[in-house]
């Protein structure tokens, strides 16, 4: 009966470590404004958000001046090269801002951009070829552009409202499991093996719950550029969890060995405490 509550107690050690670790990485890396612009521009950056990026403000563009679509691949180009512009960063960081706002309230509204500024970089080489195409796209285009259309975001609302409570109770939790399992078990070695699979477990859960959380926020997701930004903005967050899930299973390893150690070294001291027999 004391084997299997010790049983059941490393199980609910893995899972409380699993879900502090996640939900300290919520609260850290997503409900955290500053930490989540700072991933989201770094991912931004990439090449292929650019451009994936840049297609969606060129449909927008075709979408409403469809003589345009002549100099589509063109535009798509240079957008993506206006993007990579360091004077371009705080348009990236408004919009990297706005992202944080749309998924962490679960408003749906679309992200719209100020590119007046810059209407002589996007146009300047579409004037020279095709002035009368450039002359179509009127300056008001450039003060709304649409960057992110209605309902393109993830809904982490509800994650990010428990993520605090979850963290605390579990990370309390986990310490606390910890003490009691050392206490509670009478083999001090199997205690420590028994914490080892624990911290193994939570490693092995955080490693499974990247490709799976990856794969289900890009379920919620329409378009495939939309898809493109969303899945290189997920890279750049998860790199925590990585991380984290290699640690755990580097120290579920290590305390295992401390466990097999302890053991061992019991069972040596016993064999050498036998007395021999007397011929």
């Amino acid at each position: 009966m004391r084997t299997t509550i010790s049983i059941l107690l490393a199980i609910l050690l893995a899972v409380l470590i699993y879900l502090g670790n996640f939900s300290l990485w919520l609260e850290r890396d997503v409900v955290a404004a500053d930490n989540f612009v700072e991933s989201t521009v770094e991912a931004l950056h990439n090449g292929a958000s650019r451009e994936a990026m840049g297609e969606l403000i060129v449909d927008r563009l075709v979408a409403q001046y469809p003589l345009l679509i002549i100099l589509e691949s063109n535009l798509v180009g240079l957008f993506s090269e206006l993007l990579a512009a360091p004077e371009l960063d705080e348009v990236l960081t408004f919009v990297a801002t706005e992202i944080h706002d749309r998924i962490v309230t679960g408003d749906d509204e679309e992200i719209v951009v100020d590119l007046l500024g810059y209407r002589t970089e996007i146009l300047g080489p579409v004037e020279a070829v095709a002035p009368r195409l450039a002359a179509l796209v009127p300056d008001e285009w450039f003060t709304s552009v649409e960057v992110l259309e209605e309902a393109a975001l993830p809904d982490v609302s509800r994650q990010a409202r428990w993520a605090g409570p979850v963290m605390y109770l579990s990370l309390v939790g986990a310490v606390v499991l910890t003490l009691f399992i050392l206490w509670f078990v009478r083999q001090r070695y199997r205690g420590v093996a028994m914490i080892g699979i624990a911290f193994l477990a939570a490693g092995f859960g955080t490693a499974l719950i990247i490709p799976g959380g990856k794969a289900l926020t890009l379920g919620q997701i329409n378009g495939a550029s939309v898809e493109v930004i969303i899945a290189n903005t997920y890279d750049e967050f998860t790199s925590y969890l990585k991380v984290s899930a290699l640690v755990f299973a580097l120290i579920g390893v290590a305390l295992i060995a401390v466990g097999i150690g302890q053991w061992a070294a019991q069972d040596t001291d016993r064999s050498t405490d036998v007395t021999p027999p007397v011929v």
